[in-house]
């Protein structure tokens, strides 16, 4: 039997690293275009592939990526979710958060438990003073996500997606003020139903 490492957990999913034949486990959510409202097209074969060869290779340089979250009680794939390090321009780069949770499992507060299952990830074990997530202005579900967090505005960003601008706000929050709101906020707080992913 397989012995699994997870990376992160929370209260009802653990999450590993990627690994390279993890196509048909990360397909049905990257390739339906609902779940990638933020990416505006759902993932062909070739950029399912793509994308799980870019997250090993940000396994390998930064230390974190999405991760495959499992319920921990089938082991099913409930959700993609991990510390992301964001280039916010030529110079500068922090490190972000990200989530795509499974469509047919919206407003159950899987987005916020990812998120906050990141933001533990990036303060406890990369040692960020500071979190990200940049959110499209339009995403009020992950803006709602992001205030649960404890995040707040801080700025705006322009994202390069496929030859086209996108424009992003940076919400951020930093380690303390993360560690009281997690300690004063239910973990189960959902989000609306409509639970786009936090960024494209």
């Amino acid at each position: 039997m397989e012995i699994q490492h997870f990376e992160m957990e929370s209260t009802r999913l653990r999450f590993r690293r990627l690994r390279a034949d993890d196509y048909s486990l990360v397909a049905p959510i990257l390739q339906d275009a609902q779940t990638m409202y933020a990416w505006e097209h759902g993932f062909t074969y070739e950029e399912v592939i793509d994308w799980i060869a870019d997250m090993l290779r940000r396994y390998h340089e930064d230390g974190c990526g999405y991760f495959a979250g499992l319920d921990r009680e089938t082991g099913e794939l409930f959700a993609l979710a991990g510390p992301l390090m964001e280039h916010l321009d030529t110079e500068n780069t922090a490190i972000g958060v990200g989530y795509i949770v499974r469509r047919d499992l919206w407003g159950q507060g899987y987005g916020t438990e990812c998120a906050r299952a990141s933001l533990a990830f990036a303060f406890d074990k990369l040692n960020a003073p500071r979190a990200l997530a940049l959110i499209r202005p339009d995403n009020i579900a992950s803006l709602h996500v992001a205030a649960a967090c404890g995040m707040k505005p801080v700025g705006q960003t322009t994202k390069r997606y496929r030859g086209k601008e996108v424009p992003h706000l940076i919400c951020a929050v930093e380690r303390d003020d993360f560690s009281a709101k997690a300690e004063s906020t239910p973990a189960d707080t959902e989000e609306p139903a409509s639970q786009p992913p936090a960024q494209t």
